[in-house]
C-alpha cells in the first residue's frame, strides 16, 4: 500500500463511520421497541442479554476470519447486515420482528467488530502513520456524532407525527455506509480460507491475551466502561418518561449529548496529550459512576443533565482506548484479539443486562441506577489501583 491508498482509505473510513449507525434513532429507539414492538423494558434487557450470547460465540471466529481472508470482506458483509437490521427495526410491529432485527444486527456487528479498527490501524501502520490513529478514528467517530446530533434535533418532532418515522428516515444513511467498504483498499490476501488455520489463529490470539497482563487490563477496563454505559443508555427513555419530559425535548437532549461526545471524540488526541493515561482512566470512572448515582438518588428533570457527563466519556473512550489497545497488539492477529475483547465485553453485557433486568423486575428504576452507580465506582476503583501494578 502507498500513501495515496492510505489517504483514500482514511477518507472512505470516515464516511463509513459517519453513517454506520442510524442517525435518528437515539432519542426514541427504546420507546419504539416498547410501543411498536410491544415489549416491556425488562423484556428488552432480556432480549439484549440473549442476543449477546450469540455475539460471544461469533466474535472471535469472525475476527479470525478477518485476519485470514481480509478485513475488507468481513466489513462488507457485516455492513450489509447492519443495513438489513435497520430496515427490520423500522418495519417491525411485534416482539418477533424486533428479535429478528436484533439478531441480524448481532451477526453484522460481529463481522465488523475488530475488523474495522484493525483495518484502519494497519492501513496507517503500512506507511508509518500509526501515531495518527487516535486523530483519525476520533475524527471519524466525531463525524458520526455530530450528524447524529443534528438528526436528534428533529427526531422528537418527527416521532410526534409517527413513532416509526425516525427509524424509516434513518435507513438511507445506513445504506450509504454499507456501500463504502466495497471501495476500501487493503493489501491482497495471499491465503485462502482454511478452517484449521482459522482455529489456529483463534487459539494463538486467546493465548496472547491470557499471557499479556497489559492487554487483559485494557480489555477489562474497556469492558467496564462500555457495559455500564450501555445499561445506562437503555434507561434514558424510561427515565425521561418517569420525570415526564415532553417528547419534543428528547431530540434536543440527545442533540446536546452527541455534541459533547463529538467534541471529545474529535479532540481526543489533543486531550490525551494534556493529561496522563492514569488520570484519564480515573476521570472516565468518575464521569460514569457519579452521574448514574445522582440520577438514581435525585429523580427529577434536572438530573437528566447528568447524561452529558457520560457522553464526554462516550466520545473520548473509543479513540483513546482503541489506540491504547492497538499499541499492544501484533498485526497478524490484530482483528482476532480485538474480537476477543468484544467477546469479553459481550459476555459481560449478557450477565449485566440480565441482572439489571432482574433488578428492574423487583425494584424501581431509581434504586437500580443507584446500584449501577455504586458498582461502577467500586469496580473502577479496583481497576485504577491495579493500573500501577500492570503498567508501572
Amino acid at each position: 500500500m502507498n500513501e495515496r491508498d492510505v489517504t483514500r482509505n482514511i477518507r472512505l473510513y470516515k464516511w463509513y463511520m459517519t453513517f454506520r449507525e442510524p442517525i435518528l434513532w437515539g432519542p426514541v429507539l427504546i420507546s419504539c421497541i416498547t410501543h411498536l414492538g410491544h415489549m416491556k423494558l425488562q423484556e428488552i434487557y432480556y432480549m439484549e442479554s440473549i442476543v449477546l450470547i450469540g455475539m460471544i460465540f461469533l466474535q472471535v471466529p469472525t475476527g479470525a476470519l478477518a485476519d485470514l481472508v481480509g478485513r475488507k470482506k468481513t466489513i462488507i458483509v457485516g455492513s450489509l447486515l447492519y443495513a438489513v437490521s435497520a430496515v427490520g427495526f423500522a418495519i417491525a410491529s411485534s416482539p418477533l420482528g424486533m428479535w429478528c432485527a436484533n439478531i441480524t444486527w448481532m451477526v453484522g456487528a460481529s463481522l465488523c467488530s475488530g475488523a474495522d479498527s484493525a483495518f484502519l490501524y494497519d492501513s496507517l501502520k503500512s506507511v508509518g502513520r500509526e501515531a495518527e490513529y487516535k486523530k483519525v478514528d476520533g475524527a471519524a467517530a466525531g463525524n458520526q456524532l455530530v450528524i447524529t446530533a443534528l438528526g436528534c434535533l428533529t427526531a422528537g418532532y418527527l416521532a410526534q407525527f409517527s413513532l416509526r418515522l425516525p427509524l424509516l428516515l434513518s435507513i438511507p444513511g445506513v445504506l450509504v455506509s454499507a456501500t463504502l467498504p466495497f471501495f476500501f483498499k487493503e493489501p491482497p490476501v495471499m491465503r485462502e480460507f482454511n478452517a484449521k488455520e482459522q482455529m489456529g489463529i483463534m487459539k494463538v490470539s486467546a493465548l496472547f491475551v491470557a499471557n499479556h497482563k497489559e492487554v487483559k487490563w485494557v480489555i477489562g477496563f474497556t469492558t467496564l466502561i462500555g457495559v455500564s454505559s450501555k445499561i445506562w443508555f437503555f434507561t434514558y427513555n424510561p427515565y425521561f418518561e418517569l420525570v415526564k419530559l415532553d417528547l419534543r425535548y428528547y431530540g434536543i437532549v440527545f442533540f446536546a449529548m452527541n455534541l459533547a461526545a463529538w467534541y471529545f471524540s474529535s479532540y481526543a488526541h489533543l486531550v490525551s496529550k494534556k493529561i496522563k493515561e492514569k488520570s484519564a482512566m480515573i476521570l472516565m470512572v468518575i464521569l460514569i459512576g457519579i452521574p448514574i448515582l445522582i440520577m438514581g438518588s435525585y429523580v427529577s428533570v434536572f438530573s437528566i443533565g447528568m447524561v452529558f457527563l457520560q457522553n464526554i466519556v462516550r466520545g473520548f473512550m473509543r479513540p483513546f482506548l482503541g489506540e491504547f489497545l492497538n499499541r499492544h497488539l501484533d498485526s497478524e492477529n490484530r482483528a482476532t484479539v480485538l474480537s476477543v475483547q468484544s467477546a469479553v465485553s459481550s459476555f459481560a453485557q449478557f450477565v449485566a443486562l440480565g441482572c439489571f433486568g432482574l433488578l428492574l423486575g423487583s425494584w424501581g428504576l431509581p434504586f437500580c441506577l443507584q446500584i449501577l452507580g455504586v458498582s461502577v465506582l467500586l469496580l473502577g476503583g479496583v481497576a485504577v489501583l491495579k493500573y500501577k501494578k500492570v503498567f508501572g
